[in-house]
């Protein structure tokens, strides 16, 4: 069946220190060739009518640099009610409701061989006439070790046509000791204007699960995690604004 798609304006919230390509399972790239690994992409449109087939799309290009088999897996972090989603690693799913998979794992591993660029790769969402954000994690590993994976966050930004959004609001986002061995976490942040009611700082673990959240009542500030609160393992700080995810560090802690 043929598909049509809205045309989209992306924002890659790129503030990471990229880690060398090698030390990750691929290297994600958009259509644009800007690299993606561990960021936030924002992806607007229009939200459509109901059973339209005006989907909003992201795709990406995955470039490995061992040959490997590299599988991907979607969660739903923040989703609105009666919208849709499906997504393709070379084969394609068909769109579902939200809350079928909470966690969706691709059809099959795809064998990537050193250099080679994968264009397999898409993400859709059907807004079916409901405006507001949806947040999902895509997250990239190897059959052979999951540990060794990435992952990318797609904010769907449904929105009427003349209706804009901030996608720049985070001037700098920085976590440290990162990794924290034994240690609390300090997270700081600036922001281009004063921060809006409903801004938060959320917490979430490997599973998409939101496990704490800080409120922020500043533009400029620090925030502490203490040690107590993040067991060890790999969690995801991500700034929201009224539940649409702004930017996202991810934070190790080993004791």
């Amino acid at each position: 069946m043929e598909q049509k798609y809205a045309s989209l304006s992306l924002v890659a919230a790129l503030g990471l220190l990229m880690a060398p390509a090698s030390a990750q399972v691929v290297l994600l790239t958009d259509e644009e060739n800007h690299v993606v690994n561990e960021t936030t992409v924002y992806v607007n449109g229009d939200p459509g009518l109901p059973g339209g087939q005006d989907d909003l799309g992201f795709a990406f290009k995955a470039t490995s640099a061992i040959d490997q088999f590299v599988n991907l897996k979607r969660y739903e972090v923040s989703v609105l009610p009666g919208t849709t989603n499906y997504f393709c690693w070379d084969l394609c799913w068909l769109p579902a409701d939200v809350g079928v998979h909470p966690v969706w794992f691709a059809n099959s591993a795809v064998h990537l061989t050193a250099g080679q660029v994968f264009t397999g790769g898409h993400a859709y969402y059907g807004a079916e006439g409901v405006s507001g954000t949806s947040t999902f994690r895509y997250v990239w590993f190897s059959t052979s070790d999951e540990n060794d994976s990435t992952w990318v966050d797609v904010v769907f930004n449904a929105q009427p046509v003349g209706i804009t959004e901030n996608a720049s609001l985070v001037r700098t986002f920085d976590v440290f000791p990162n990794p924290a061995v034994g240690s609390d976490v300090t997270l700081t942040y600036d922001l281009a204007t004063a921060p809006a009611a409903g801004m938060r700082l959320s917490v979430y673990n490997m599973l998409g699960e939101r496990t704490l959240t800080r409120t922020i009542g500043a533009a400029q500030g620090r925030l502490t995690l203490r040690t107590g609160d993040l067991p060890a393992g790999v969690w995801f700080a991500t700034l929201e604004s009224n539940g649409r995810a702004l930017a996202t560090r991810r934070v190790v802690v080993t004791r």
